[in-house]
């Protein structure tokens, strides 16, 4: 609808609502938005003017293109909304009502299969992080300075109203190129900035040419909620559809960029190593080439290449002037304004993404929490800061508090950090351990990797075979099944599968669990076969009441 229409629909619908409990609530930004793409994609100007079939164009063919995943189940209730509104007014008939709804209805289960759950398309767990991030107003004034949407606001300026608009590229070729003279950018830089712009909504296409968005007041002196929702906003659009634009413009229709940037996810769970460029670049390559035999994909992306340059680089090149990526040596890391976009995301998916708290209020607890669910390289980067902070007593002695409390999982993580960490300074400590019955197998053998054999603490068979129990459960916490064979493999060599008959006999609260994934995943038959017999005895000893129970 026309902008002045609109507002005056919203006017009439804002009291509309407000005169009975609309169930679920009424969200007026997204009836809004429903309004506007009714009027702007599809002529219509009036609910009264509604045709069946336009619902199903506007929600599986203009909401993808104009707005983010996830927008789904919003812009169902606000037409659903919308027709109630437009039935109780006089603009359409119950008959008209009722056609339209079904035919929502009809569209429901296609716009749940078309989105996007990251959580299900990565196979990820249920808990990622504890990760760090700078606070929301460091973050907002970093997005602040990225030169690049201030450069897509001047675009947005420039444009101003009415300026005419071609699909897939924005401006035509007259425009395209007097605003690269004016602004002092390449044209291809001007079709990337259109994009960027029109993502965010600095410009609005309409039926009669441009409109300056109202989020240019939002940047770049807008509340960080905002400046940091448009920074989101411009990632996802460069992220998916920088390279597709390019494509577009190049008439290329082999290569397909669709979904092109699926390699964020591995860099953000990488995010403290990083990912080399060359890494990048082949995601990309099987990513666009996937529908193509391999003879040809090769040919057509060396072609592509020889022509416009490795995608990988153009879009980090892209990407870096975002301020989502930084490439060192090769190496590519995400930042935390990408960061703190992807949890957003996860959150949104359904993982349980949590924030560390600042590092001078860290917890022994909190960086265990770190070695259990972290990231890749997390742990080592959080241990340095958190163990600068005390001696070497002192963290050893937080570290086994919780082990104390935790179960194999903690003791294995913090057993690990003190002894790779802290070293002989956690020797007291240590000492004092052997009197703690869950972590006198740990002190002992810590202490004979310091000191070297003494009677003191030499470890007796059943100790050994309690320490495997307890190190093998800790070590496949959080691991997918599919990576068990490898890691067991390499935890358990087939020489000490003779302490399954010690450890079917522990009361370890985890020995039938660890003898039972023993059997199944150990990649070596014979250690396999004789886990499993042990794992049959451990369920028949727990069985008979003899195991301590957990």
């Amino acid at each position: 609808m026309e902008q002045d229409n609109v507002g005056a629909v919203i006017g009439e619908l804002t009291a509309w609502a407000d005169k009975a409990d609309r169930v679920p609530a009424l969200d007026l930004d997204d009836a809004e938005l429903a309004l506007q793409l009714l009027s702007d994609e599809l002529g219509v100007h009036d609910l009264a003017q509604l045709e069946p079939g336009q619902l199903d164009e506007l929600l599986l063919g203009i909401y993808p293109e104009a707005v983010e995943p996830g927008h789904a189940p919003a812009a169902l209730v606000a037409l659903h909304h919308l027709l109630t509104f437009a039935g109780e007014t006089g603009r359409l008939d119950e008959a008209a009502v009722a056609a339209l709804r079904g035919e929502l209805d009809e569209i429901e289960p296609e716009l749940s299969d078309g989105e996007v759950n990251l959580k299900e398309a990565y196979g990820l767990p249920d808990r990622i992080g504890p990760l760090r991030l700078p606070a929301d107003d460091e973050l907002a004034a970093t997005a602040r300075g990225i030169a690049v949407l201030e450069r897509a606001r001047e675009l947005a300026v420039w444009c101003g109203d009415g300026r005419a608009t071609v699909e897939s590229v924005g401006l035509d070729d007259e425009d395209r190129a007097a605003a690269a003279a004016e602004l002092g950018r390449s044209e291809e830089d001007i079709v990337q900035l259109y994009l960027i712009a029109e993502d965010i909504g600095f410009i609005v296409p309409g039926e009669d040419g441009t409109l300056v968005g109202e989020s240019v007041q939002d940047f770049p002196d807008g509340a960080d909620e905002d400046v940091l929702e448009l920074w989101d906003q411009a990632f996802a659009a460069t992220l998916a559809w920088s390279l597709l634009t390019d494509a577009d413009l190049a008439g290329e229709e082999a290569l397909d960029f669709e979904g092109a940037g699926a390699w964020f996810m591995p860099l953000f769970l990488s995010r403290h190593r990083g990912l080399p460029t060359p890494a990048i670049s082949e995601m990309i390559f099987d990513l666009a080439t996937e529908e193509l035999v391999a003879d040809e994909a090769r040919q057509r992306w060396d072609e592509w290449v020889r022509v416009h340059g490795d995608p990988a680089e153009v879009l980090l090149a892209r990407l870096t002037e975002l301020g989502a990526v930084e490439v060192t040596e090769g190496i590519v890391r995400a930042t935390p304004l990408a960061v703190a976009a992807m949890r957003e995301e996860l959150v949104e998916s359904g993982v349980d993404v949590p924030v560390l708290p600042p590092e001078d209020e860290m917890t022994a607890a909190d960086l265990i929490e770190v070695g259990l669910s972290g990231m890749d390289g997390e742990l080592e980067v959080e241990a340095e800061v958190w163990l600068v902070r005390r001696t070497g007593d002192a963290a050893a002695a937080e570290l086994l508090a919780v082990a104390a409390e935790g179960g194999a999982a903690e003791r294995t993580v913090a057993a690990g950090l003190i002894r790779e960490r802290i070293g002989a300074e956690a020797e007291a400590q240590w000492r004092a351990a052997l009197d703690v019955p869950v972590l006198s197998r740990h002190a002992k053998a810590s202490l004979e990797l310091l000191l070297g054999p003494d009677p003191e603490f030499a470890a007796s068979e059943d100790d050994a075979a309690w320490l495997v129990v307890d190190e093998l459960a800790g070590t496949v916490h959080g691991v997918a099944e599919g990576d068990l064979p490898m890691l067991l493999d390499a935890s358990f060599a087939p020489q000490y599968a003779p302490l399954f008959e010690r450890m079917w006999r522990l009361d370890h609260p985890d020995a039938h669990e660890v003898l039972t994934l023993l059997g199944t995943h150990h990649p070596d038959k014979a250690t396999a076969k004789r886990a499993r017999a042990a794992a049959h005895k451990a369920a028949g000893r727990a069985g008979s009441g003899q195991a301590t129970p957990r």
